[in-house]
């Protein structure tokens, strides 16, 4: 069978592929864009709740009913963990540099390194047990309260204070970049 249909295709000429054109065609009456004039200020773009026509977003509402107490035990004992590094870290910076400003007067680093280890060890343990008991207290009290009630929304109406002054000096360094620019030979 696979034959037959070889045969039949050998005898006819085969249609050229379409050849793909790489200028790209546009209509005479399509604006062309220009870049904006230096000192011009361009337009914000549009935001995606600025539509009248968009329905009126509503917050998403999720409800913690309750915690995985392993999960809160392990999360907590790996923050803590990574805490202690940094204090181990600190704890033992400060003690060379003491021990190099002031020789004698301070404990040697490595005493200082070896009180700040029991001091973290007991930290982890304890924070690691109270964060677990945090959890199964969470849990009881969430199955007569229902749990805690969070609501997630999108709103940029009112940005707060700290947002519109973020906003601000990123206009006014992209300003003072410009101007910069501008000036270099």
């Amino acid at each position: 069978m696979s034959r037959t249909k070889r045969s039949r295709t050998r005898g006819t000429a085969r249609k050229p592929a379409p050849r793909i054109s790489s200028r790209m065609v546009t209509s005479p009456t399509a604006p062309t864009p220009t870049a904006p004039e230096r000192g011009s200020p361009q337009p914000a773009p549009p935001r995606d709740h600025d539509f009248p026509h968009g329905p009126p977003r509503r917050p998403t509402r999720m409800r913690i009913s309750g915690t995985n107490p392993w999960s809160v035990t392990v999360m907590s004992f790996f923050f803590l963990t990574g805490l202690g590094v940094c204090v181990l870290g600190a704890a033992l910076a400060t003690s060379v540099l003491l021990s190099l400003v002031a020789p004698g007067e301070w404990p040697n680093p490595w005493e200082t390194l070896i009180i700040a280890t029991g001091v973290v060890s007991l930290e982890i343990f304890l924070g690691t047990v109270l964060a677990c008991l945090c959890g199964f207290m969470y849990n009881c009290t969430a199955r007569f309260s229902g749990g805690v009630e969070v609501a997630l929304t999108a709103d940029l109406t009112d940005p707060p204070p700290a947002a519109q002054a973020l906003q601000l000096l990123t206009r006014l360094h992209a300003r003072a970049r410009r101007r910069f620019d501008a000036r270099r030979p």
